[in-house]
């Protein structure tokens, strides 16, 4: 008997150290405003408004929405515009978007609505590349959207194709998120990344020395190299890898698959 009590212990144990510690930003709790005007840090979650014409960006005004889930909400965080500009591009946001850092795996759920009729995007991204994005276009429906997202430490970004509405995000596995200069979010780097048979392919460098770092699906580095011509590199796992590169000229972020 008391064999199968220390088993169970163990067990139970094994099970709750398995489990990421959750942080949650619930907008319900937060303090109403009109916006923020400049970069800051509030809860560990970094808010970009972007260049000083941005107005609005970040406003926290009462409004009750209702979700699957059962969690009723009492006010709302608004981005109150697009992350980017029409000159822009979506893999990079420079302006009216959020973002924390996760130290490696983790899950990501927001509850949002969409700020008006038509298709509206979330995306999810690291900030020079799009991890995932959801399309919706009813502006009264509360949606719930879960990310599952595999790889290295990242700083997470947040934001729309235009205006969302975001009441809640919930996360696993959040790091210590530091503040960074519009400025230093770079362009995305025109490189061509690939994968056949059981080699990554990296072309079309733009500059020289640029640093080539591969994870894996746990985070762990399984391949790094500073170039300036085409490479590759052979993989001897089966599975998903991250190709991470950063340049003077930019950053590239691509996932790829190793049969």
């Amino acid at each position: 008997m008391k064999k199968s009590l220390l088993l169970l212990a163990f067990a139970v144990v094994a099970t709750v150290g398995n489990v990421k510690a959750q942080t949650t930003w619930d907008f319900g709790t937060w303090t109403t405003n009109t916006g923020e005007p400049t970069s800051i840090i509030r809860n560990n979650l970094a808010l970009v408004p972007g260049p000083e014409t941005v107005v609005n960006f970040g406003a926290v005004e009462a409004n009750t929405a209702t979700f699957s889930d059962g969690y009723a909400a009492t006010k709302r965080f608004k981005l109150n515009g697009g992350g980017f500009t029409s000159t822009g591009v979506n893999t990079t946001p420079t302006q009216r978007y959020i973002y924390f850092k996760v130290n490696g795996n983790s899950e990501i759920t927001v509850w949002y609505k969409n700020g008006g009729s038509g298709d509206r995007t979330l995306y999810i991204g690291t900030g020079s590349a799009i991890l995932t994005s959801k399309v919706y276009s009813n502006s009264t429906d509360g949606i719930i959207y879960t990310y599952q997202y595999t790889g290295p430490a990242a700083d997470l970004h947040i934001y729309g194709d235009t205006s969302l509405n975001i009441y809640k995000i919930r996360a696993t596995n959040v790091g210590t998120t530091q503040l960074l200069a519009v400025n230093d979010v770079k362009k995305e780097l025109k490189a061509n990344i690939f994968s056949s048979g059981n080699k990554v392919y990296v072309s079309n460098l733009e500059a020289k020395n640029t640093q080539i770092s591969i994870f894996n699906a746990n985070g762990s580095l399984v391949k790094s190299a500073s170039s300036s011509v085409d490479t590759n590199f052979e993989i001897n796992n089966k599975g998903i890898y991250f190709v991470n590169l950063k340049s003077d000229a930019g950053v590239k972020s691509t996932k790829v698959l190793i049969k």
